[in-house]
């Protein structure tokens, strides 16, 4: 009778464990049907409001096209920088002022580690495709020395013939019936994806377009190059930037919107903006008049940003140049040991020619900012802020050969700091950028650049009187320092320069 009532008690316990379980089970399914219905209309309905966009655009490409003329970038100097530069009188050896008369800087100047990040392994989303639902092809484009894999619709190529723009006219017609077909396919998730590879590659907007592009080119190739400009133009438009697409009869062009203004380029003037045309693919392109659209798609709220405010991890970290730098100050030899990353110089290769402070605030990589801090540190250590900028000063004058960007490019072009410690030549511009960085860096201290008609300089804001040549700016007193006027010391103007007033620089 006992094992009767205990075994009744056990069926009655597990008979009701099981309706709770039931009850339970089917109360979180139809929980998690209606989350998944309700995200489902959600996606539906942010689709049919992006649909809509595209449609409204697609309306505008087609009626809302003008003819604009084009107009020439300014250049950044008014006449031609010279040739050659001169050599200032070599100062006398002077042995730092005692602590009692110029306080040295004392505190140790920072030496960071050098962090050798290793290449970023990144992988396709695995549990579904960019573009469910349609055929696709899997394919991996090589970023400089990082391999990406990629995966793109296989409508994309068999919406055009590879001459699709040869055969017939580029028109107004021609381009919104691209975007039509293009638009057809969700690239939200491809749009996504590339973000997160921007993220983990440490890539500013001037390194994402390149990675776009790199895609585009991978997908239409032997197709003909107004097809890559085309589809540039709609996943820059999509990522949310303030891209134009121009046409003439030699091509179609791909104009950007800047957050600063681009020396020595052709712009156009479009609703209010500026837009300039920038070629990722390194052709020449000089049209003189284009036509393009008026107005913009409802995404597009972004100018391109060209800050560099980290190095990019573009991968094969033995891609490195060796090479070592010296100079003498105050009879004393330094040599600096640099490592240097390749594929770094082959991404600033062609960096649009923007405005200086961009380039001013430019970071080294890691593996350059050790090197150099660990040879200048100590010495620096020592002396006061006169003499500190005066070793800075002495090494980028004398450890590089000057070169005007003419004679090594054939075009003007400013280096940012990594290039400048790669090259073998150099000019005032590369040498006033590697300079304020590292006066920057090791002295915190504040520096403005002088601009004058066919020279850059800078000047160096001290927390202690030092004599010289100075300039005023927001009431302050700046002190000269031209670091391409060779064994010129602080305080001192090249002398062609000494009439004439520069236009100061703050960054």
């Amino acid at each position: 009778m006992i094992h009767w009532e205990r075994n009744c008690r056990q069926v009655l316990l597990y008979t009701f464990t099981a309706f709770i379980t039931v009850l339970l089970f089917s109360t979180t399914a139809f929980a998690q049907n209606d989350y998944e219905k309700w995200k489902k209309e959600q996606e539906a309905e942010f689709k049919e409001y992006r649909d809509k966009f595209d449609r409204e655009f697609v309306e505008l490409l087609e009626n809302t096209w003008e003819e604009v003329g084009i107009k020439e970038g300014s250049p950044f100097y008014k006449e031609k920088k010279p040739i050659e530069i001169p050599t200032a009188p070599t100062p006398p050896v002077v042995k730092n002022p005692s602590p009692e008369d110029s306080p040295p800087v004392n505190e140790p100047v920072n030496i960071p580690e050098i962090i050798d990040a290793p290449p970023v392994k990144i992988d396709l989303p695995a549990e579904k495709s960019l573009f469910e639902g349609l055929s696709t092809n899997k394919t991996t484009i090589n970023y400089f020395s990082s391999s990406i894999p990629f995966e793109f619709p296989l409508k994309l190529r068999e919406f055009f013939s590879p001459n699709e723009f040869i055969t017939s006219k580029t028109d107004n017609k021609k381009i919104a019936d691209f975007w039509e077909k293009v638009s057809s396919i969700d690239h939200s998730p491809l749009i996504e994806y590339s973000q997160k590879i921007r993220s983990d590659l440490n890539l500013n907007d001037w390194g994402y377009i390149l990675l776009l592009n790199d895609f585009t080119n991978t997908i239409f190739k032997g197709y003909d190059r107004k097809l890559t400009s085309l589809y540039n133009w709609f996943l820059l438009t999509k990522a949310g930037y303030k891209v134009r697409i121009g046409y003439d009869q030699q091509g179609i062009y791909n104009l950007f919107s800047l957050e600063y203004r681009v020396f020595n380029t052709k712009y156009f003037t479009l609703d209010g903006d500026q837009y300039y045309i920038i070629d990722m693919n390194r052709h020449r392109q000089t049209p003189g008049s284009i036509f393009t659209y008026k107005g913009a798609h409802q995404a597009q709220s972004k100018k391109l940003n060209l800050r560099v405010t980290q190095q990019p991890n573009l991968g094969d970290s033995r891609s490195v140049e060796n090479k070592t730098l010296s100079f003498t100050f105050n009879g004393t030899d330094f040599k600096i040991p640099l490592s240097l990353d390749k594929n770094l110089v082959i991404y600033f290769e062609y960096f649009p020619l923007t405005e200086l402070p961009v380039f001013f605030t430019a970071s080294l990589s890691g593996n350059s900012k050790t090197a150099i801090h660990k040879a200048l540190a100590p010495a620096i250590a020592e002396m006061n802020e006169e003499e500190a900028v005066n070793l800075i000063l002495r090494f980028v004058q004398t450890s590089f050969e000057y070169k005007t960007d003419q004679d090594q490019f054939n075009r003007e072009k400013y280096m940012l700091p990594e290039e400048t410690l790669f090259y073998q030549y150099s000019d005032c511009d590369d040498r006033s950028i590697l300079f304020a960085n590292l006066v920057q860096e090791l002295l915190e201290l504040e520096v403005v650049g002088l601009r004058y008609s066919k020279h850059l300089a800078t000047a160096v804001l001290f927390n202690e009187e030092v004599e010289g040549d100075a300039h005023y700016h927001s009431g302050k007193k700046f002190i000269v320092a031209d670091p391409t006027y060779i064994n010129a010391n602080v305080g001192m103007t090249m002398t062609q320069y000494k009439n004439e007033k520069p236009e100061i620089v703050s960054f």
